[in-house]
């Protein structure tokens, strides 16, 4: 709807990076402090979100420094093929869950350094603040008999954090870009289109998204063969799933070193062709809907349709309780762009209940009625 491994290895970590292997699934070597990988966060304003990606809206890229690592092998000038090694993160982030998770985990574990971009310095400077105070909820817990040493995470870890409005100049030395922004075709492919002429030949690019289809993301750039989608779960520091998605484009190399990369950042990856929704989305939405027409149909009330799935099911929450979560305006933009994809498929039509609550404004949550009302 989202530990990194290597415990032992953290010492070293403090001295230098290590270099990552795609394919291999592990690490190899360690690269000097003076060639420590820049990795930077790029974040684009707007609203909407998906079911798996709560109600962030994030991207990240990998980016190289001083000649830095690949996630695919690369031709140099010189005709000689450079094999893949360090992931260098950059992140374009909205919400908190995502940033937090980019940043701390692969920043603080990993030897990265983040340089969070958004479209203001108050954004940023919001950003900070909100990854310095999680930082200190998780130091409690993990150094709860070591106060000392958890100043001293905080502290090395805010220092791979730097800032930038300027999302073009990030990307000029990436190894990979993932992107989470607003779930929209149109914004999504200007982006990447614009990214797709300053990034590097062999950067790979990926989409956060949960329900457009990566093919045609991928269309809006020149490296279809280095475009696959990465589709994490909120909240990101909790969830371990990730989905990787291969198009029919997508090298096998990308799609490894997608895979590895979820792996390293302590993931567990789970593959899927370019299907709407993927995998749990295309089980999830479905689900969600049905429940709608449960409700329209006057079959049975949304309070005892959600306590049946929460007892009957052990879910955490009921379908209309999930609703409205999400939103019910990023839920009717899903299921009305996959039922444009397949009109005829029965899962995908459109409910008038829940056309009639976006028209309302009632979308959840966050407008402060949906299905239910809150205070």
């Amino acid at each position: 709807m989202a530990a990194v491994g290597g415990r032992s290895s953290a010492r070293a970590l403090r001295s230098g990076r290590r270099r990552f292997e795609p394919g291999s699934g592990g690490f190899r070597g360690l690269l000097p402090p003076s060639e420590r990988p820049r990795a930077c966060c790029v974040t684009a304003g707007g609203p909407g979100a998906s079911p798996g990606a709560g109600a962030a809206s994030s991207a990240f890229a990998v980016r190289g420094q001083r000649g830095g690592g690949r996630c695919c092998s690369a031709q140099r000038p010189n005709g000689q093929e450079e094999p893949s090694s360090v992931f260098y993160v950059v992140e374009m982030a909205l919400r908190t869950k995502h940033r937090l998770f980019v940043s701390q985990k692969v920043a603080a574990a990993s030897g990265h350094t983040v340089v969070l971009v958004d479209q203001s310095d108050e954004i940023l400077k919001k950003s900070t603040k909100g990854i310095e105070e999680s930082l200190k909820r998780v130091t409690k817990k993990k150094f709860a008999d070591k106060p000392e040493a958890g100043a001293e995470f905080i502290e090395k870890t805010l220092k791979n954090l730097t800032t930038s409005t300027d999302a073009v100049a990030v990307v000029h030395s990436t190894d990979l870009v993932i992107e989470a922004i607003v779930e929209n075709q149109e914004i999504k492919n200007e982006l990447f289109k614009r990214l797709d002429k300053f990034a590097p030949e062999h950067t790979i690019f990926a989409s956060n998204t949960s329900s457009l289809q990566i093919t045609q993301l991928a269309n809006s750039t020149t490296r279809q063969d280095r475009f696959g989608g990465l589709h994490f779960f909120n909240p990101v520091p909790m969830m371990k799933l990730v989905e990787v998605i291969k198009t029919p484009m997508t090298s096998q190399k990308t799609f490894e070193s997608l895979m590895d990369f979820s792996k390293a950042v302590g993931k567990s990856p789970v593959s899927c062709k370019d299907t709407p929704g993927f995998i749990v989305n295309r089980l999830l939405v479905p689900y969600m809907l049905e429940a709608v027409r449960l409700l329209e149909r006057g079959d049975a009330s949304k309070e005892d349709i959600d306590v049946a799935m929460k007892l009957g099911a052990g879910y955490p929450m009921g379908p209309f309780e999930l609703l409205d979560y999400v939103g019910l305006d990023t839920s009717k933009y899903i299921i009305d762009g996959w039922h444009a994809l397949e009109p005829n498929n029965p899962l995908f039509v459109p409910s008038p209940l829940l056309n009639k609550l976006v028209e309302e404004k009632k979308l959840g949550r966050k407008t402060g009625e949906g299905f239910y009302k809150y205070k």
